[in-house]
């Protein structure tokens, strides 16, 4: 009895965060299958404050035993969004692996896109498609529970604006989502070294968030090559201006979720474009 109420009482208390809740995953979430609640529950003692939590430190790093994959996410923000469960459709049937939605603030970026309740009507048309929303919001735990609702599988947030990386982390996984971690190209990689062993992806920007028509940034894959390097499991994701000239950059790096914009929404055949982005992917995993 005495493990499992100090294992609740970690999970509960507000001014700590530990690397090793991440195993301690909630099944919530009404689009996933029908399951009573129920947590995994880990060793947590003797581990230090989140804060100063070292790398490699989460028990869970250990489950990262699956061969990572090659992954294709059309940026669904460059289709025609009037007509966007159509589009988002067609890029699904013509091979893509996940749909990735921008969600600006006008806050943390100039820009200001689209909410939940646009994720949740395409969600309503699209039930069992893998969304990742890209939040680029000054306080991305306002909407971790509203994006829960609308069905998103994966919230990546920006670290940048965020004071408490793990309670964000947390409040995530409690709401039955995965988490990925966004940096813009002026923020350090090892900023979120001692946090990585509580997500599930990185993303690494490759332009700056919120600005459209950027060149893409190759100076920042020394960031995927060090996260490579050291977590060679982790799903590692590139945003901005990767596209068919850009990919093989992307990928020898060691990116394998890659998002795309207009070369592949705007493509003449985007089956053909999706196919050859994701071999390039595959050939350097192996």
């Amino acid at each position: 009895m005495y493990p499992i109420f100090s294992a609740i009482h970690v999970l509960t208390s507000r001014d700590l965060c530990r690397p090793r809740l991440a195993c301690l995953r909630f099944k919530t979430s009404k689009f996933r299958a029908s399951a009573p609640l129920s947590l995994t529950l880990t060793d947590t003692t003797a581990l230090p404050p989140c804060q100063e939590a070292r790398p490699h430190s989460c028990a869970c790093k250990n489950a990262r035993n699956m061969p990572i994959q090659a992954k294709i996410g059309p940026s669904i923000l460059n289709a025609d969004l009037a007509n966007l469960a159509a589009e988002s459709q067609k890029l699904l049937d013509n091979g893509a692996d996940y749909l990735h939605l921008d969600v600006m603030d006008g806050t943390f970026v100039p820009n200001l896109t689209f909410g939940h309740p646009m994720v949740k009507c395409l969600r309503n048309n699209i039930k069992k498609a893998f969304f990742e929303t890209h939040m680029m919001v000054q306080n991305p735990e306002q909407w971790i529970a509203p994006m829960a609702d609308a069905g998103v599988n994966l919230y990546t947030f920006h670290v940048e604006p965020v004071e408490d990386v793990c309670k964000v982390t947390r409040l995530i996984q409690e709401a039955g989502m995965k988490v990925g971690l966004a940096i813009k190209p002026g923020t350090k990689v090892q900023e979120i070294e001692k946090y990585i062993d509580i997500a599930d992806l990185v993303l690494v920007m490759t332009v700056e968030p919120g600005f459209g028509g950027q060149s893409f940034m190759a100076d920042m894959m020394p960031k995927v090559e060090w996260l490579r390097t050291n977590y060679p499991n982790l799903d590692i994701e590139v945003d901005g201006g990767v596209g068919p000239k850009t990919i093989d950059c992307c990928a020898k790096a060691g990116a394998n979720w890659i998002v795309s914009g207009t070369a592949v929404v705007g493509a003449a055949d985007q089956r053909q474009v999706i196919g050859d982005m994701r071999d390039v992917v595959k050939r350097y995993l192996k």
